[in-house]
């Protein structure tokens, strides 16, 4: 694809990431505290928290993961899949923001060090540190740079995603807001130009209807109703989200938290449908010959998009897809480094360390986290999948201990927490190489199924279905944990935990 690339589309695509670089070092000069690098101060008003929520949370992984199952199964991409999770984050807006915000925790993992102790704390760090490393989007930039830039896959990650580390490094959650901010203004006003172009260029629905298969435009297609349930469910990982936590931590009142989750929900519907549109019409654009028969599905919308635009506008278009994958990578290398040094290396080995301490050695805990992501990001083939397997670790591991410590009067031991952290974590092991072992590689959905039969029931386990195992595991880890040790005594709000 990378011969429909002009040079002024390049041009455009080397002056955003200019600018990218420009918002960092200005912030850079600034000299920004250990609060205000990692939670801007504390300052953040409804309008910025809408443009870093929006630009954050849909990435590269929605792009190509959403157009890729509106590609393969259709419409069922956005209402069996998208939608249903929209729900948990109206959810998460008002049934978190207040209680988080008030009770000015810094991050998910000290959540649980003040109501369990140190060590659920340190297994909630270490699930956060595992679900923030970006290794999704750096996988998505080194895709966007082979398709559409002939780079090696593996190269273009390492230097755009690069881009994305050197501007965190220098301003932190200042310079990634900021960033986001121009990033959504861009994913904005690509797709919505993009997509119309393409329903022209292609014939529009229409066109589609002539070549879908059988429930292609059915709301909930052909996909097995447990497996869109799985993917669904995945939206539960909002309700635990550290990357989220943060923006709530950072927000300058409750209210103005929850009016951004409230606002960045409208946002997303409309995105998501623009992404399962340009998928649909992409499948189109294959059949009519205007797109190679053998274009991977994640590539489809890339491929079909930046045929149809003008030049100039394919330049925008490429900034406005690379904006999406920076935008996430630099959120979550802020989120797991802060993670590292706050949440493990300060309880760990260095209760007093000071603020410059905490600055220096997390900018080398968002290294170490780029790096690790940068080593993960090539291990899985599909997105959808390494999507999945993420939000179900984390989940599974904190969300139960999480919620019963916000929302349970009880008496709660730091056995329990541990306990839930530790079985939860465990199921999701032992569900997953059980399944591998036991079933059989699905190529279609990239999966692995279970089959067996129980008298004349057959019964099919996918991989994807670990969260329904594991989230009751943990609560039964948690009851359990609960009959031993004394109760846990939380520290003030101020007090770290011992």
């Amino acid at each position: 694809m990378s011969e429909h690339i002009s040079p002024i589309d390049l041009t455009v695509v080397g002056v955003y990431l200019l600018m990218m670089l420009g918002v960092g070092y200005y912030i850079y000069r600034k000299a920004p505290s250990f609060e205000e690098f990692l939670l801007a101060g504390r300052t953040m008003t409804t309008p910025i928290l809408v443009c870093t929520l929006a630009s954050t949370y849909y990435g590269l992984d929605v792009l190509f993961g959403t157009s890729e199952l509106a590609y393969n199964d259709g419409i069922v991409a956005f209402f069996g899949y998208s939608e249903l999770s929209l729900g948990i984050y109206l959810f998460a807006a008002y049934a978190l923001s207040t209680r988080l915000r008030e009770a000015r925790f810094t991050s998910l993992p000290e959540i649980l060090e003040r109501h369990y102790g140190l060590g659920s704390g340190v297994m909630g760090a270490l699930a956060s540190i595992v679900y923030s490393i970006p290794a999704l989007s750096l996988f998505a930039i080194g895709r966007l740079c082979e398709v559409a830039f002939g780079l090696d896959a593996v190269v273009g990650a390492l230097l755009l995603g690069g881009i994305a580390l050197v501007y965190t490094l220098w301003g932190g959650l200042w310079a990634v807001a900021i960033t986001d901010t121009i990033q959504f203004v861009l994913m904005c006003i690509t797709l919505a130009i993009a997509i119309p172009i393409l329903m022209s260029e292609l014939g529009g629905f229409e066109a589609v209807t002539l070549i879908a298969p059988e429930g292609y435009f059915a709301p909930f297609g052909g996909i097995p109703i447990w497996l869109m349930i799985a993917y669904a469910a995945t939206g539960i990982s909002i309700l635990v989200d550290p990357g989220y936590y943060q923006r709530i931590f950072a927000a300058r009142s409750p209210k103005q938290a929850r009016n951004a989750m409230i606002i960045s929900v409208g946002i997303w519907i409309a995105y998501d449908w623009l992404v399962t549109a340009g998928g649909m019409l992409a499948r189109a654009g294959v059949a009519s010959g205007d797109i190679p028969a053998d274009i991977h599905s994640n590539d489809a919308l890339l491929m079909a998009v930046t045929m149809a635009l003008p030049v100039g506008l394919t330049g925008l278009f490429l900034a406005g897809v690379l904006a999406t994958a920076m935008s996430t990578v630099d959120s979550y290398t802020l989120v797991s480094g802060a993670n590292l040094v706050f949440d493990l290396y300060r309880p760990l080995r260095n209760p007093n360390a000071s603020d410059r301490q905490l600055m220096r050695l997390t900018k080398y805990g968002i290294v170490l986290s780029w790096v690790l992501g940068f080593a993960m990001a090539f291990l899985f083939e599909r997105l959808l999948a390494l999507w999945v397997f993420m939000a179900t670790m984390l989940t599974s591991t904190v969300l139960v201990p999480i919620f019963v410590a916000l929302y349970w009067k009880g008496t709660k031991t730091s056995t329990a927490g541990l306990a839930s952290c530790i079985v939860g974590l465990a199921s999701v092991v032992a569900y997953y190489v059980g399944i591998q072992v036991l079933g059989i590689e699905n190529d279609t959905y990239g999966t692995y199924i279970w089959t067996f039969s129980v008298g004349e029931v057959s019964i099919s386990l996918w991989q994807e279905y670990a969260l329904f195992f594991s989230l009751p595991m943990s609560f039964l880890g948690f009851l359990v944990g609960n009959q031993f040790g004394s109760p846990f005594t939380p520290p003030s709000p101020l007090e770290p935990a011992e």
